[in-house]
């Protein structure tokens, strides 16, 4: 999954679950800021923000690290 995947996931799942950021901010203790700037593609979370953040959007871990089965080419 690239960033703007990620970014755009963890916005519609704030939504989702109709938290401001400034909620996901006391639910992670990442400032609403640092969450904001990972939205807009200006930061990119940490391995560990991403764990945190999924358990506070009620998102499976899995979800966040997704990626795209690679193509294989015949030999």
């Amino acid at each position: 999954m690239d960033k703007r995947q990620l970014n755009n996931r963890l916005r519609l799942w704030r939504a989702r679950e109709g938290l401001t950021l400034e909620e996901v901010s006391d639910l992670t203790g990442y400032s609403s800021a640092m969450l904001s700037r990972c939205e807009r593609g200006e930061r990119v979370f940490s391995p560990l923000a991403r764990v945190n953040v999924a358990r506070s959007l009620g998102v499976r871990v899995a979800d966040l690290f997704e990626v795209e089965p690679a193509e294989v080419e015949d030999a």
